[in-house]
This record gives structure tokens, sequence and C-alpha cells, in this order.
């Protein structure tokens, strides 16, 4: 393992607020030191409960690359019946070197209310 970097926001330090259909940042990183060919494993924690006028929760969540509309590396679209832990984690390799990337949320129809923690971690690993 080269390193390690975390960003994001604990539950109680901000107001749960709901998820519209415009897209929007909820954290981003920035890795100074990968090279080419550095694998970075991505691990994505987001808890988050529906609205109480749906019948189910929606939320898609993206992680983008470059900037926060640049192109999507890892899109999932999730459901839940009252709340929800979404926990992902999913490996790219890296092209260049300093590159940021973003998580993204958004919910047609605004079925999503952001409303406990939400991470994003990346694990930069070397070549083997």
């Amino acid at each position: 393992m080269k390193f390690k970097a975390k960003s994001g926001a604990a539950s109680g330090s901000y107001e749960p607020f709901v998820i519209g259909e415009q897209e929007i940042v909820l954290t981003g990183l920035t890795l100074q030191k990968v090279s080419p060919g550095d694998k970075i494993v991505f691990s994505i924690d987001i808890n988050w409960i529906k609205p109480i006028h749906w019948d189910m929760g929606e939320m898609e969540i993206s992680l983008r690359h470059g900037q926060p509309d640049g192109q999507v590396i890892y899109w999932t679209l999730e459901t839940c019946y009252a709340k929800s832990r979404t926990r992902e984690t999913f490996t790219w390799t890296a092209e260049k070197g300093e590159t940021g990337f973003y998580l993204t949320v958004r919910s047609v129809d605004s079925r999503a209310i952001l409303s406990g923690d939400y991470w994003l971690e990346a694990t930069v690993y070397a070549p083997s």
C-alpha cells in the first residue's frame, strides 16, 4: 500500500437534506502521489432514508474522475423501503499522476434524504 485518503462527513455534522434531481457533489478526493498503473481501491459509504410520502426510496450514486462533471467511473442505483446504508467497493487503475475524484448523488422525484455518515475512501497500491 502506498497511501490512503478519506473525505466525507459524520452524522450530526450537517442537517439532513433531500437529494433532488440535480446531481450534487457530496465530497471529493485529490490523490497526489499516484503513478500510472497504480491500483486505487475506492470505498463508498452513504447513510440515507426515504421520504415518508414515498413507498420506496431511490438514489443514484456516481464517482466522477477529473472534475465534478467529469467522466463517470462508477455508477449504481440504490433503493430502500425505509433506510439504507449503501457500501460499495471497487478498483480502478490510474492513468496519470495527481488526479481528483468526486462522489455525487441525485434522486429523480427526490426519493432520498441524506441523513447520516457519508464517506469516500481511496487506498492506493503500486502495481504488482
